[in-house]
């Protein structure tokens, strides 16, 4: 394998270090569903894809690159937990593709690569798990026997803050790939620890901030504008005004970048966010407890707005269900 193109998050991270470990000279590079098919069009090799959503909106250029390398005889592996698109054909997509939603791409990874890997990456496979709350599989569990399991937390918290405070600069997040890759631990990097401390010091600040910021909105609270992490917004946002959903968001030039969280399973954020941004001109869509959302600036109260009636609709239907 000669590529490899990630997510930037703990769990596209994990899954890079991971593939790494596998094609130790691979070149390294993180990517988003909206620019894969762009960065797709540097590649010339094998490749392996971790962690990145197949987007609707440029669904078919995407296509249009991996068949290019598949029609060049590259081989080419596809890794992903996100829902896929609507009118996706598995019968017809050129790539060797690895999907479940109900597990994280660290796990997956390490599953498709378990044979070229020692079984300490499994180690990995774990903490990408750990951040993105999908550490409750029954191959999560199973990989846990081998290791302590508050130690594993532990690394896997300071991981998880040193690549929160790393922000876009993805040359720090190569270089935390490649260390991981090599079966090191967090903990055993100054510099990383350094960089977990300070992120966990500001988080707590943030957490006091956004106790006092935070807007409710029905069944909504959201914080705009903090300058901070959006998911850990929202997170902090629902849990502190005790809703369902919450919203961290800021203004991007003329329009609005949102994250959004759940803990209810009546409500589905990928399917909510992709039928109201639509209308708006807009885009949306993720996991259904955790998803991102873009929509002009001047929309977003009335996204708002729409987003409770839609959460009303859904908690009446799962409640007349039960």
């Amino acid at each position: 394998m000669e590529w490899i193109i990630s997510h930037g998050d703990t769990d596209g991270i994990c899954s890079a270090g991971i593939a790494l470990s596998a094609f130790k000279n691979a070149k390294l590079f993180f990517s988003h569903p909206i620019g894969l098919p762009e960065d797709l069009k540097n590649v010339d090799g094998d490749v392996i894809i971790c962690d990145i959503a197949l987007a609707r909106d440029v669904y078919q250029e995407t296509l249009k690159e991996l068949r290019r390398l598949k029609d060049d005889g590259r081989e080419v592996i596809y890794i992903d937990h996100h829902p896929l698109p609507e009118g996706h054909d598995p019968s017809n997509f050129p790539a060797d593709m690895v999907h479940s939603v109900n597990s994280c791409a660290s796990e997956q990874t390490y599953k498709k690569l378990e044979d070229k890997v020692s079984p300490d990456m499994s180690r990995l496979a774990i903490i990408g798990a750990i951040g993105d709350y999908l550490d409750k599989t029954h191959e999560i569990e199973k990989l846990l026997i081998r290791w302590e399991k508050r130690n594993l937390y532990f690394e896997a918290g300071i991981l998880i803050q040193a690549i929160e405070s790393t922000g876009r600069n993805y040359q720090d997040k190569r270089e935390i790939a490649y260390f991981i890759s090599n079966d090191k631990t967090p903990s055993s990097d100054e510099g990383l620890v350094r960089k977990a401390i300070a992120a966990s010091i500001v988080e707590e600040d943030m957490r006091k901030r956004i106790k006092e910021e935070v807007v409710l909105r029905g069944n909504v609270a959201y914080v705009i504008d903090l300058g901070w992490s959006l998911g850990k917004s929202a997170v902090y946002s629902k849990g502190l005004a005790g809703v369902l959903v919450g919203i961290g968001a800021e203004h991007r030039k003329d329009y609005v970048e949102m994250s959004l969280r759940t803990h209810s399973d009546a409500i589905d954020l990928n399917f909510l966010l992709k039928r109201i941004t639509t209308k708006m001109g807009g885009m949306g869509g993720g996991h259904p407890k955790a998803a991102g959302a873009r929509i002009p600036r001047e929309k977003f109260f009335q996204f708002i707005a729409e987003l409770n009636e839609a959460i009303i609709e859904k908690i009446r239907e799962h409640n007349e269900e039960y």
